[in-house]
Parts: C-alpha cells; structure tokens; sequence
C-alpha cells in the first residue's frame, strides 16, 4: 500500500475533531459587546405564564366504558392477550 492510501482516513479524522472542536467552541462562547440582549416577554404575558391560567381537559375518544369495551372485543377476537387487548381475546 502506498503513503497515500495510509495518510487519507488519518487526515479525514482529523479534519471531523477539528471541525467538531470548533463548533463546540462557538456554541459556548459567551456573547460579544455589540450583540444585542434577547427581548423579554412583556410583564402581562409574564404573570399570565407563571399563574398558568385554565386548564381544558380533553374527554379521551367520547366513547362511554360500555361501546369501548364491546369494541374492544369485537377488535381483538384471536389476537394477542397483550396490551390493549389483554382480557378481551377469550
């Protein structure tokens, strides 16, 4: 094998750290002077987040214990006695 053939994957690898350690290093940088501070939520919208306002529940699927489990017996005839179907393939 030639020089050539040995050195490309070695100089490739290198290349990824080198690529890899720089954008890690631009990622932690902390921010220069000229760049301007991110803008914060108004005092509103701040007390409104924290208090957490109302909650809406959602009803699941609207079907009554009754239709589900009839469904559930006709959908799992010979299936697998597992998950959803445990105790309605029988």
């Amino acid at each position: 094998m030639s020089k050539k053939s040995l050195m490309a994957p070695f100089l490739a690898a290198i290349m990824v750290a080198a690529l890899a350690a720089s954008h890690a290093q631009a990622q932690t940088q902390p921010a220069q002077e000229g760049d301007k501070p991110a803008k914060s939520k108004s005092k509103k919208t701040a007390a409104k987040s924290a208090a957490g306002g109302k909650v809406k529940f959602i009803n699941g699927s609207g079907e009554t214990p009754a239709q589900r489990t009839a469904r559930l017996k006709r959908e799992c005839k010979g299936g697998v006695d597992a998950g959803a179907c445990s105790g309605y393939t029988r």
